[in-house]
């Protein structure tokens, strides 16, 4: 029998709907009755990162909602809000498994570039969210100087408002890009969950690593 997956949502509504479509796509099922059992719980009350002890309240009310509706584990779509994974973790008794500690394992493990760029919320950024977990690994975590971070910031919010080809700052991003690939850094990482919505319009050959993707495949296992 498949486990039942949690999904955290709500950080925000679109990259909680790209969550789950990444599962769907990549389970093997020709009818509906061979999908995976998932419960979503879109909490649209957390309030910004910068409210810290009021998101991180919401957060593990939102966890402890789903492990009480019979969830085998959870995960959860926003990169940001896993600055607190530790907390959530530790708010429950089900496994959480953290899309930024896969992503860093995934990189170390299948692919050469050892420096790779983050785009992602000055939050993220700043906090060190990614450059943490690859302490004591080869891998090295390339951060946007603060121009290019605020164009960054600005990208994501428009695609919060659901902006993608049409996203203003696209072309502003796309050199940004250019200019780091032209330095040998040939990989980035889409460290923001709305990032990866934009990979079709990113015009560069970089090696875009897109952190959903790969939680929506490992959940996929952990739950057949």
């Amino acid at each position: 029998m498949s486990k039942i997956i949690g999904i955290l949502g709500g950080m925000g509504p679109a990259a909680t709907i790209d969550l789950f479509r990444k599962i769907v796509l990549n389970t093997k099922a020709e009818t509906d009755q061979e999908h995976l059992p998932i419960f979503i719980y879109n909490n649209t009350k957390i309030p910004a990162v910068r409210e810290s002890e009021k998101a991180l309240n919401q957060l593990v009310i939102s966890a402890r909602i789903l492990e009480k509706a019979g969830v085998d584990f959870i995960i959860m779509p926003c990169n940001t809000a896993h600055i607190w994974q530790d907390e959530i973790k530790e708010a429950l008794t089900i496994p959480f498994y953290s899309m930024v500690d896969l992503t860093i394992e995934t990189l170390l493990r299948d692919y050469k570039h050892k420096k790779v760029l983050l785009l992602a919320t000055a939050t993220t950024v700043d906090y060190g969210l990614y450059q943490k977990a690859c302490q004591n690994t080869p891998l090295e975590i390339i951060t946007p100087n603060a121009e290019e971070q605020k164009i960054i910031n600005k990208t994501i919010k428009c695609v919060k408002a659901g902006k993608l080809e049409d996203n203003p700052y696209l072309k502003d991003l796309n050199r940004v890009l250019e200019k780091y690939y032209n330095e040998s850094i040939s990989s980035l990482i889409g460290g923001c969950t709305e990032i990866p919505l934009l990979f079709d319009y990113l015009k560069n050959d970089m090696t875009k690593i897109d952190p959903t993707l790969l939680l929506a495949k490992m959940s996929v296992k952990k739950a057949l």
